[in-house]
């Protein structure tokens, strides 16, 4: 046979065996699924109340994307109380701590590479602390919680050597461990964390926009517009430490962000999300336990619902209004009637049943408007003279029903006969501003913990420094005292003393009042697994996956 006609029948046999592939390809795709793209969507209508860097950052779902992308020394066991025995290994491998509880020591892990390569060791946790006490940005983490500076719990970072670095407390801190997987004390990379300035959102550059990397995802993409979040992509990070043992479980997480509790629980109905988290009223959630589609995820609640005083304006500034004030609410209209039975009544600012709870606040009783008619008679106001109130709430849907609780709480006070209040709704990012201008009388506010324990919900709330974040100017030399000697000892017995006569404090000053604690809830369609809803309030995107079929 000649070399053409060899030829044409090569040609021939090539065509052939395209012709077949071809058709077995066309077979496979119409009797087979191909693998898709292991993508979830997330939906929300939390936003990023100002950036992602642990040193400024504080707010829930800042803090959500921080821990998605960063890492901290320590984490907590998902699932569990936690508690000192729920305390795990992350960029630290393992810990000591001198008997007078002032010099803690971590053993940093071998290996993690920074995005750029980097190795990450000792001289990088130095870094981040030195940094973020430093900015001490007034309304930030580290100022609130009292973490450096004068008086603050870290006196001084030091690096031991590469994979050793020891930090030298002021005065022993029992939270201790529980602070260090706060994400404010996640690394930061240097590269992108200058040491005099914090990160903030760059228009078109999410690499530019936040200071971690390494966590198990990358922020990839983050388009705002007009300050409000649009979208979100996390996307796994193969540097991560633990992608050898299987995690981020998804590759790929888009977070859409919502207008309103009505439409997200619409796009989870729909199937255009598969998981719906914060916030989603009383009444959306029932529908969509109703729903056999959708699967609603409910887990032990530490977010506490409160009303701040402005204490420096009249008549707030006086203690004994204060209290009337507080006597006139009806935490069961809130409760049953807001939130449909879905949260229950908190009468301190320490959560129900974390350790030294007491319920202070019954002392002035719910609806107690005989004490409330009483008090205000002694400043001249009655059912012709009616003191008059500003009451502030957020309509952008960062707390829970914002609009029906401060309907319920006006609705209480003016039951009383000798009160009247003006409500007064603003945008998040227009809430948060007028807070800080101290423009606000009287204001609903939500805390998410930073780490669970009492200490986090007493020093940035009733401490004169702590609570500077709040501006509700609450000033008591002898509550700084015992608020920093319940948070310096780690006797169990003097710890649950010292909160109880701090409780018996916030009410006896009243500059707070807490209205609620919530139970955490989430939405997802019925093949999402890895969903975990414990008492830290910590999103773990990490571990959520769609179970394949």
């Amino acid at each position: 046979m000649n070399s053409k006609a060899i030829g044409k029948l090569a040609i021939a046999a090539i065509i052939i065996i395209i012709v077949i592939v071809a058709a077995l390809a066309v077979y496979l795709t119409m009797f087979y699924q191909w693998p898709t793209e292991n993508v979830l969507i997330m939906g929300t209508t939390d936003k990023v109340e100002v950036n992602l860097d642990p040193a400024e950052a504080y707010d829930y779902f800042g803090w959500e994307i921080i821990q998605a992308t960063g890492c901290g020394l320590v984490t907590i066991r998902p699932g569990s109380d936690a508690g000192p025995e729920d305390i795990m290994p992350c960029l630290a491998t393992s810990w000591e701590v001198s008997e007078d509880g002032l010099t803690w020591t971590f053993h940093l892990r071998q290996g993690v590479k920074f995005e750029d390569g980097t190795e990450f060791n000792a001289t990088h946790v130095k870094y981040s602390f030195d940094r973020n006490i430093g900015l001490a940005v007034p309304e930030g983490p580290y100022v609130g919680i009292g973490i450096g500076g004068e008086g603050g719990i870290i006196k001084e970072v030091t690096v031991v050597d590469k994979y050793t670095v020891k930090f030298e407390l002021n005065y022993p801190f029992a939270p201790f461990l529980a602070l260090m997987a706060a994400p404010c004390c996640y690394i930061v990379n240097p590269k992108y964390a200058p040491m005099d300035s914090t990160v903030n959102y760059v228009e078109g550059d999410a690499r530019a926009s936040y200071p971690m990397d390494l966590g198990p995802y990358r922020l990839t993409k983050w388009v705002r517009v007009g300050g409000l979040d649009q979208e979100m992509v996390l996307e796994a990070n193969p540097n991560y430490w633990n992608r050898t043992g299987g995690y981020p479980k998804t590759d790929k997480i888009i977070i859409k962000f919502y207008s309103d509790s009505t439409s997200l629980r619409l796009a989870m109905e729909s199937g255009e999300i598969d998981i719906a988290f914060r916030q989603l009223s009383a009444s959306d959630i029932n529908d969509l336990k109703a729903n056999p589609d959708v699967k609603v995820w409910e887990g032990t609640g530490a977010f506490i619902q409160y009303l701040v005083f402005q204490t420096k304006m009249y008549p707030l500034n006086i203690t004994e209004v204060r209290r009337a004030i507080a006597a006139a609410i009806n935490r069961t209209i809130l409760v049953d009637t807001v939130f449909l039975g879905q949260v229950e009544p908190l009468y301190s600012m320490i959560p129900n049943g974390m350790s030294g709870h007491i319920d202070a606040f019954k002392e002035l009783g719910d609806a107690n408007y005989t004490y409330t008619r009483e008090i205000l008679a002694k400043y001249g106001y009655n059912e012709t003279n009616k003191l008059h109130l500003d009451l502030w709430y957020e309509t952008s849907g960062h707390y829970p029903q914002s609009p029906d609780q401060a309907q319920a709480i006006k609705q209480a006070l003016e039951a009383s006969g000798v009160i009247e209040v003006e409500l007064h709704g603003l945008e998040w990012a227009q809430y948060r501003a007028q807070r800080v201008e101290e423009t606000m009388q009287m204001m609903i506010y939500g805390w998410y913990p930073d780490y669970v324990d009492p200490d986090n919900y007493v020093y940035p709330f009733y401490h004169s420094s702590g609570s500077s974040w709040l501006h509700h100017n609450y000033n008591n030399t002898y509550m700084d005292q015992l608020a920093e000697q319940a948070r310096a000892t780690t006797n169990t017995t003097l710890r649950l003393e010292l909160y109880k006569e701090i409780q018996e404090l916030m009410v006896e000053d009243c500059p707070i009042v807490p209205l609620f604690q919530g139970t955490a809830f989430a939405a997802t369609k019925p093949d999402i697994k890895g969903v975990y809803l414990d008492i830290t309030q910590n999103w773990r995107h990490w571990l959520l996956y769609r179970e394949s079929s």
